[in-house]
């Protein structure tokens, strides 16, 4: 835009000096002295100025200059070299011991293999091995009733052992097919099925203390417990899942008590149901 205005003022300098040039050339001469022409000279030489004429358009814009060149690439810089490594930490403090964890429990080992079969014994001949006889009928337990009832009628008891036997010396109850042993204190099942048992022995006032167990196989199902200078009934029952040949009695430590006239000390059992 500058260059514009700028250009546009020469141009109309230079039309304002033509028009003077002009009218200097083209004019009368002046005379020497002061008469009517000199006269006349200024005035056409000093008339008004002519309108300036129109600018003419802006040439056209040059070609562009070619590219300079790139300049060069400038040197790149040294790797510093790696500092000394620094000196190691002090150790920290110990810490607390841990609570001990609970004792786990493993799992069962792996069964080992089966021995070899033993030796048969004696030096004798070998017999001749007998036909196989035919299968026997399986018992009917369907209908069978087994019930027992015992009492004591000895007046007492003694035993330092939790494996000694209690006896008992009557039946007042002994259903046909009902296995019991009076002496031994002992039933032995001969209808597999549910039984139930229960049992009530006097412990005697002034022998210490007294321990009853109701027994299967060995295994004490249940343990009952008198104190010391205290007489008074120990009772208990359980009902018992029985096999053929499985056997139920009662075994004492202690000293037990009971009369000839009433019965302190008694044991039932009975079939609840067959299996």
């Amino acid at each position: 835009m500058k260059i514009c205005v700028a250009t546009i003022l020469s141009i109309a300098l230079l039309l304002g000096n033509s028009v003077k040039l002009r009218a200097s050339v083209t004019g009368p001469v002046p005379s020497d002295g002061d008469g009517p022409a000199s006269q006349v000279c200024q005035q056409c030489c000093q008339g008004p100025a002519a309108i300036p004429g129109i600018p003419g358009m802006p040439g056209p814009v040059g070609t562009m200059g070619p590219y300079g060149q790139p300049g060069l690439k400038g040197d790149a810089g040294q790797q510093g070299e790696i500092g000394p490594i620094g000196p190691t930490g002090e150790l920290g403090a110990p810490g607390n011991t841990g609570s001990k964890g609970n004792d786990g429990l493993g799992l069962p080992g792996k069964i080992g293999p089966r021995g070899p079969p033993g030796f048969v014994g004696g030096t004798g001949e070998t017999g001749v091995k007998g036909q196989k006889g035919e299968p026997g009928e399986t018992p009917d337990d369907s209908n069978q009733r087994v019930a027992f009832t015992v009492v004591r009628t000895s007046n007492s008891d003694t035993s330092s052992s939790h494996d000694t036997r209690l006896p008992f010396q009557q039946a007042e109850t002994l259903m046909p097919g009902t296995s019991f042993d009076l002496e031994t204190g002992t039933f032995t099942c001969s209808v597999p099925g549910t039984y139930v048992f229960t049992f009530s022995v006097l412990k005697y006032g002034n022998s210490g203390y007294l321990n009853l167990h109701l027994v299967k196989n060995d295994y004490k199902v249940i343990t009952t417990y008198g104190e010391t200078g205290q007489r008074g009934q120990l009772s208990g029952s359980a009902v018992l899942v029985l096999h053929r040949g499985d056997t139920v009695y009662l075994t004492m430590y202690g000293r037990a008590y009971s009369s000839s006239t009433y019965h302190y000390s008694s044991f039932s059992g009975f079939l609840l149901f067959s299996e």
